[in-house]
């Protein structure tokens, strides 16, 4: 029962996460290098934070750590292409085709984890990646043909890799050798690796540096990726104490709630 009350609670929360980066990134920044930057540094210092207070335990399993640290890669590289997605397209668009990534950790969990899905479970799965698809789907300029987004094949890969890095997760949390807060350092710190391995040149700094309001342009970074962390921390959990193909079905309802929240917001 945790685990699905997590798993709602972190499609909730992650979806105000990226209605605000879509928000800012599109709005607010002359380029994702400026929000990755300061996302990179918001990422090592709660990682750092988080890791005095939950230190690893003496009887870790390195095999462990290598699969956290698998996932949070991916996690990281994902996050780089979605946030690409979020500044030039809808996030109402973009959101449903990167939540169909429980296809892919349904197919990787059977191999790599043992678990077993009924045909019930299946068919959740797949009715999820058919409404990614179809709400992907643009009407030309004539409003005659139909076809696929252009960054469809890219969200498909971001998708993928937020597959993997969820399997390398539960791997990771499998034998409780490492808790889901030390899970959440090791995400943190590859994120903030990758983040400003993409982010840390001097034409970045210059747009930080010449950035109109960046106070408050900054203090929304930090308002969105602190709620982003407590999402990745509900995930944790929920990924952690159930079957992570359902836990990533559940998480995914995220577009019910992008399109509810994006009609309130339109409202204003």
């Amino acid at each position: 029962m945790i685990w699905i009350l997590a798993s709602l609670a972190t499609a909730i929360v992650l979806t105000i996460a990226n209605i605000t980066d879509s928000h800012i990134l599109s709005k607010k920044l002359p380029s994702v290098s400026s929000y990755l930057l300061a996302m990179g540094i918001f990422q090592a210092i709660s990682a750092f934070v988080v890791f005095i207070f939950f230190p690893f335990s003496a009887a870790v399993d390195i095999v462990r750590v290598l699969a956290a640290i698998g996932g949070g890669l991916a996690n990281a590289f994902g996050l780089v292409l979605l946030f690409n997605c979020l500044q030039n397209g809808e996030v109402s668009r973009v959101i449903p085709v990167t939540s169909s990534f429980p296809i892919f950790v349904a197919l990787l969990s059977m191999p790599l984890l043992g678990e077993i899905l009924n045909l019930w479970e299946w068919l959740a799965i797949f009715l999820t990646v058919t409404g990614a698809i179809l709400i992907s789907l643009q009407r030309d300029g004539t409003g005659q043909k139909t076809r696929l987004q252009k960054s469809f094949l890219l969200l498909l890969l971001t998708a993928f890799l937020f597959a993997v890095s969820n399997i390398g997760f539960k791997y990771a949390m499998d034998e409780n050798t490492i808790s889901f807060w030390n899970v959440f350092t090791i995400n943190g710190i590859c994120c903030a690796v990758v983040a400003l391995l993409f982010s840390v040149r001097k034409s970045t700094l210059l747009e930080l540096k010449n950035l109109k309001q960046r106070t408050q342009k900054l203090g929304l970074i930090i308002g969105s990726q602190s709620i982003a962390a407590l999402g990745i921390t509900l995930s944790f959990v929920a990924i952690s104490t159930g079957p992570v193909a359902l836990v990533s079905t559940i998480m995914n309802i995220r577009p019910a709630f992008v399109f509810l929240f994006s009609l309130i917001l339109s409202r204003r």
